[in-house]
């Protein structure tokens, strides 16, 4: 599926009131959750960081939406969110993490 439908993600009953935009810049590793269509011709997107955090992230037309309608829900990904003039973060790149190039040890 490539994202779900507003009227589709009620439907489901999936809660995401947990989920948080990010405050933080920087690249960090999660799983994606969830991911619905906006109503501005964004894709919405609810990951799970490594540390337990959630957060919630927009993914616009003009980047493509950054791939994310053609990942699967569940998997694990390299996300890069980077602080804006506005203080804002923005997701800016996701990539599927390569689990044989990870490194286990601190």
């Amino acid at each position: 599926m490539r994202a779900y439908s507003f009227k589709q993600f009620i439907e489901q009953g999936i809660y995401v009131d947990d989920y948080k935009t990010s405050e933080r810049d920087g690249v960090f590793t999660a799983r994606l959750d969830y991911k619905r269509w906006g109503k501005n011709r964004n894709v919405l997107a609810y990951f799970t960081f490594e540390d337990g955090s959630k957060v919630m992230a927009s993914a616009w037309q003009n980047t493509g939406y950054l791939g994310i309608p053609e990942i699967e829900e569940g998997a694990m990904l390299t996300l890069t969110f980077e602080r804006a003039k506005n203080g804002i973060s923005y997701l800016r790149k996701v990539e599927i993490y390569d689990t044989d190039n990870a490194c286990l040890t601190p």
